[in-house]
């Protein structure tokens, strides 16, 4: 595997209806419909005839816009449970102020604390999206396309680019509803090179409609 693309899933009703995100129940908004739409026709530019393999969060919001996409290329995606969002355990399908009142006094190292009961630290969910990631490493398409979560997929670039834990904790990106992130390697020397970042160009500049996921 010499490329990844990773893209969030479209604007998802929980973001509008002040709903906690994690593994909430939520679905694509009409808008997010059309974002994975303009999300797909920008793959065709970026992938160009080139083979890949797509996965997906099992999550609705992923499923869904990976569909989408998948559609548009005639490609049935993977779905993969490893690549949910981070488990926000008892409080999903909350509201944001029922989740706050859920949410567990922080600990150190912040790496291992878990904010809600039922739910899993940050080094948990990375444990899993870096299994998943080794375990498609060897795939015969060298390139992959990703459909998953926001904190998902920083996970993913910390992962393709081999952060330290130091790192881990103290780098995050943003990633915004169905965002293009696209990293390679380089012909040349082989390093891990990152294209582009949370690219939202091809939603003609639409205004960010959520903050996490």
């Amino acid at each position: 595997m010499k490329e990844l693309i990773l893209i969030r899933h479209g604007q998802a009703d929980h973001l509008l209806q002040g709903v906690a995100g994690g593994w909430s129940h939520s679905q694509l908004t009409g808008i997010g419909r059309e974002q994975a739409r303009k999300t797909g026709e920008r793959l065709k530019e970026l992938l160009d005839g080139k083979p890949f393999n797509c996965y997906c969060s099992d999550q609705a919001r992923a499923g869904e816009t990976a569909a989408i996409i998948g559609a548009m290329f005639q490609k049935q995606p993977t779905l993969a449970p490893q690549l949910r969002e981070l488990n926000n355990g008892l409080a999903a399908d909350k509201s944001k102020d029922e989740a706050r009142r859920l949410e567990l006094p922080m600990t150190e190292p912040l790496l291992d604390w878990v904010p809600y009961p039922e739910g899993e630290s940050w080094n948990m969910l990375q444990k899993r999206v870096f299994a998943f990631m080794e375990s498609i490493r060897e795939d015969e398409a060298e390139t992959a396309v990703i459909v998953s979560h926001s904190n998902t997929i920083n996970a993913i670039i910390h992962w393709w680019l081999e952060f330290p834990p130091e790192l881990v904790a103290k780098v995050s990106f943003d990633i915004d509803p169905c965002s293009i992130t696209h990293l390679t390697i380089t012909s040349w020397n082989r390093n891990k090179t990152v294209c582009r970042m949370n690219d939202t160009s091809h939603l003609n500049a639409e205004p960010d409609t959520g903050f996490g996921d």
